[in-house]
């Protein structure tokens, strides 16, 4: 058994709802607003963290630290196999104001320096370390010290966010369509794993195959429709890029297929997709302004989920739901007639950007 600590993304209740997915609620303790503590039975690796969307770096559990004792606790850490040369380190504060990091990291050279050590840190400005710069310490070792109460939670990094197989996966790949929608590859990630399942995934919504792609990377099978055959054409064009790029093994079938009819003959474990989010919104409107949206959209989806009546597993889906004058105005005819179709809603969650006009509403939804 080891302990670590995982450093939540912007949508910590996310993040958290991703890890207890993945992880059972058992061993996750949420010990702070930006991270949590796992028990792991088995060390946490660089794969095994990439298959997580919601989660910025990991870290194993060093040691559990007072304040009184934490710049030697700190020293004696970093210190640790380290023989000759400059000791190159990165401290990042969590759960405990930043501004903490100017002494605590003065105080620590100062300590190497009474020890005789030849000490730098990589924190610039006094900040903490962020995913880009925590990817560049080469050479060097990253301490995560998250504050619990009385105690700190010191941790050495063991995995960091690739943002840059994001970003390729993001804006490389040769089928991009704004009109449907642009998925995040983290949300798709987190969809995935926010149903639990391990085998086939259907994605009756899959416009250009983001959520197919991310399935495919974190070793599923994967089934997507959608009733536009061009934007399925993309999506093929994506997944065999994919695999060009990744070297995804896993297989994808695609076909057209109208979400609102009962598909059959096709076997899967779970579902998981992110629906039309209706048109592009330019400005913040009133309430009564998207009315007439809302109410175009709320017999797809009741639609599709008469026609997955039969499904006995779990269905993970962001819907949109819209900023207005006078607050947030969601699909609430559409959520109560799915209720009424016997799905229960086992966990509900907003994603949004503070400058996004539309967001998206994640629901899992268990039959009854």
């Amino acid at each position: 058994m080891s302990t670590h600590i995982f450093i939540l993304g912007k949508d910590a209740a996310l993040s958290l709802a991703e890890l207890e997915a993945v992880y059972g609620k058992k061993p996750v303790f949420a010990v702070g607003d930006s991270f949590a503590r796992l028990d792991l039975k088995k060390d946490l690796t660089q794969a095994d963290f990439d298959r997580l969307g919601g989660q910025v770096k990991a870290g194993k559990v060093a040691a559990v630290l007072k304040k009184g004792g934490l710049v030697q606790g700190l020293a004696e850490i970093l210190a640790e196999g380290h023989y000759s040369g400059k000791l190159n380190y990165g401290l990042s504060v969590y759960g405990w104001p930043e501004r903490n990091l100017r002494s605590l990291l003065l105080d620590l050279k100062k300590e190497f320096k009474r020890r005789g050590i030849s000490s730098r840190f990589a924190n610039q400005a006094f900040l903490n370390i962020s995913t880009a710069q925590s990817k560049g310490l080469s050479g060097g070792q990253e301490l995560l010290i998250c504050k619990s109460g009385e105690e700190f939670l010191v941790g050495r990094v063991v995995a960091v966010q690739d943002i840059d197989a994001y970003s390729q996966r993001d804006y490389k790949k040769p089928f991009r369509d704004m009109k449907v929608g642009m998925l995040p590859p983290k949300l798709a990630q987190i969809l995935i794993n926010l149903t639990g399942a391990s085998g086939r995934i259907w994605d009756p919504f899959c416009g250009g195959g983001v959520l197919i792609m991310e399935g495919l990377l974190m070793g599923h099978e994967m089934l997507g429709s959608d009733i536009n055959e061009k934007t399925l054409a993309g999506a093929q064009r994506n997944v065999q890029w994919l695999k060009k790029a990744f070297g995804a093994r896993s297989e994808a079938k695609l076909f057209v297929h109208d979400a609102r009819k009962v598909l059959s003959g096709e076997k899967y474990d779970a579902i998981a997709f992110e629906g039309y989010l209706g048109p592009p919104q330019d400005r913040l409107k009133k309430k009564s302004e998207l009315i007439s949206v809302t109410d175009e959209l709320t017999p797809l989806y009741l639609d599709f989920f008469k026609a997955i009546q039969g499904f006995k597993g779990p269905v993970v889906a962001a819907l949109p739901f819209y900023k207005t004058k006078e607050g947030d105005l969601s699909l609430e005819k559409a959520l109560k007639g799915i209720e009424k179709l016997g799905f229960k809603t086992d966990l509900h969650l907003k994603y949004a950007r503070a400058d996004q006009l539309v967001g998206r509403e994640v629901f899992r939804f268990l039959t009854s």
